[in-house]
């Protein structure tokens, strides 16, 4: 019987077709640090996947507010492209068009939401365990943010969260997790993703319950920033649609159906998350 189930392998050659070579753009523009991006551009399936990063290094980056041409920006650090200059404002379209020599051209247009701030706020740190790890006595906390939002109304929100720590004076991320059904879109990858609309709650007031662990050595001190970003629909949609792609993967499945990548760029691939947000600190001693 083992036999005969490998004896039906069979290799089946698919020709693919090369498409044109397209820009891609991915980045962020935010009131907080300006315009990021970062450029590549595609590969075709006949290239090998080793060497499928291309950036590029010779495209210029022309930024407008409405119909105001901002900057032009042709200086780069291999692919990325940035003006921390001038900081954009919420409820501003932004128009971001990338020519390169030989490429067609690509932009993408996006509105910054305002930022939804944070209604309440608390916090409760229980000591998970303690004891010698690596040499050095260790203490493990369980850190519990209670947290809600007073929902704009009528208009459809959309939010993220990020949540990370002081250390050498590096803020670092922290994956954070919950059981709290509203936040839709969960996404380890790395580091975890939580991100969620206001299907549920608009123009209400939503209650929220995170919770992450850290364990220091003990005298450790650490100052956490805890961060509610508001963020675009179409940015949105694109962490729905890699949240979808990703649970496929990792699930082993033999066939799957593959979902499209939400796009805001035209005449290219990639997203610009369009974001605010609202912080909040605090300080803890292990």
């Amino acid at each position: 019987m083992l036999l005969s189930v490998v004896s039906c392998e069979k290799t089946i050659f698919i020709d693919t077709q090369d498409g044109d070579t397209k820009i891609v753009m991915n980045g962020i523009i935010t009131p907080d640090y300006g315009l990021w991006l970062n450029l590549s551009r595609s590969i075709s399936p006949s290239e090998p996947l080793a060497s499928s990063y291309k950036p590029i290094i010779n495209g210029t980056v022309t930024y407008f507010k409405s119909d105001s041409l901002l900057n032009s920006i042709s200086q780069n650090n291999s692919g990325n492209y940035y003006d921390t200059t001038y900081l954009p404002e919420p409820g501003v379209p932004y128009n971001i068009q990338v020519n390169v020599p030989g490429l067609s051209e690509a932009s993408a247009h996006v509105t910054i939401p305002d930022p939804v701030p944070i209604h309440t706020f608390d916090t409760t740190a229980v000591v998970r365990e303690e004891g010698n790890i690596n040499n050095g006595y260790h203490t493990e906390i369980d850190f519990f943010i209670d947290f809600s939002i007073e929902d704009p109304d009528p208009a459809i929100n959309h939010y993220m969260l990020g949540i990370f720590y002081l250390e050498e004076g590096k803020f670092q991320p922290l994956e954070a997790d919950t059981e709290d059904l509203h936040m839709n879109i969960y996404i380890k990858d790395g580091v975890k993703i939580l991100a969620w609309d206001d299907q549920e709650f608009n123009g209400q007031t939503g209650d929220f319950t995170v919770f992450f662990r850290l364990s220091q050595p003990e005298g450790f001190e650490t100052r956490f920033r805890f961060v509610l970003y508001s963020i675009d629909g179409d940015y949105f949609k694109y962490l729905k649609s890699y949240s979808q792609n990703f649970t496929v993967l990792n699930e082993d499945a033999l066939l799957f159906e593959a979902v499209p990548v939400s796009s805001n760029i035209k005449g290219g691939y990639g997203i610009i998350a369009a974001v605010s947000s609202d912080v909040r600190t605090f300080e803890y001693r292990f």
